[in-house]
């Protein structure tokens, strides 16, 4: 087991990109650590420079957003004995506390059953998700903005009412999150022009710290509109122009979900879902 230095980060993130969509979630977060936002994590391999397994996980515990909440741990692994023997390193994984294990390859997810059998703790899967992504710019279907609404990013006055309409949100640790993902990450929101939301955004997504897609909302009085999937297209396109990759998470049978970003040109691995598996503890995140 290795902690990385910086300049073999950069290193990690050329690697990772050989292995879509498997090391998304990691390359997401590797991404922004070496373009400098602001990032709570750490990077781990199990050898080096030629890694067979890789996680991400929290460098200071009991941080008060939901990344801390959740102790998340993102990892991505080439096969599932490389898999178990990094989460059982000493040290990598704290048994005491609830722990989030976010991106297990499903086809390893026995593999890491059986770790959490040998350490006698608690544990379930919380969801199993496809990830659905666009390999390059041409593939998306870009979608026209509808008329009488400007698309703009999000202020940090906004966070509020983000997290008030987040699924996982609500509390004063989660607020913290939204604030810095609007800060220090893209975002998009749509204004209407016609003065009756008071200026104020009411429809919005934003990209989380592994870089994916999320937290894409439209309030129930502004739906069926087409904002949702204006924003999704303006955001895409300025994602790629950024350099980032462009995917997202979306819950096994959240056909609604799946139906929009495949309408839009993402696409999916059949044989691939990826899992957030939590021990010790009984939470809910996306």
């Amino acid at each position: 087991m290795r902690e990385l230095n910086p300049s073999e980060i950069m290193e990690a993130e050329q690697a990772l990109k050989l292995h879509f969509p498997e090391s998304l979630k990691v390359y997401g977060c590797v991404f922004n650590i070496n373009r400098g936002k602001p990032q709570n994590l750490e990077v781990i391999v199990d050898s080096w420079p030629d890694f067979s397994a890789i996680v991400c996980k929290p460098k200071i515990k009991g941080a008060r957003d939901r990344e801390g909440d959740f102790n998340i741990h993102s990892m991505f692994s080439r096969d599932q004995g490389s898999l178990r023997r990094l989460l059982d390193s000493p040290g990598l994984l704290d048994w005491g506390l609830y722990t989030l294990l976010a991106g297990v390859d499903l086809n390893y997810l026995d593999a890491v059953k059986a770790l959490m059998d040998q350490h006698q703790v608690p544990s379930r899967t919380q969801g199993v998700m496809r990830v659905l992504s666009l390999q390059s710019p041409a593939q998306l279907r870009p979608h026209r903005s509808p008329p009488g609404c400007l698309i703009q990013p999000l202020r940090p006055e906004h966070a509020e009412l983000v997290n008030g309409n987040w699924k996982y949100g609500g509390d004063a640790d989660s607020y913290n999150s939204v604030r810095r993902y609007i800060t220090h990450l893209p975002s998009l929101c749509v204004v209407p022009e016609d003065g009756s939301a008071a200026g104020s955004p009411v429809s919005w997504v934003l990209l989380y710290p592994h870089s994916a897609l999320g937290l894409l909302y439209t309030l129930p009085e502004y739906r069926r509109r087409g904002y949702a999937r204006a924003l999704v297209s303006r955001f895409s396109e300025m994602l790629f122009e950024e350099g980032y990759p462009v995917y997202c998470f979306v819950e096994e049978g959240n056909s609604a979900s799946c139906s929009l970003f495949q309408s839009m040109g993402f696409g999916d691995k059949e044989s691939y879902r990826s899992v957030w598996f939590e021990f010790n503890g009984q939470m809910n995140v996306c």
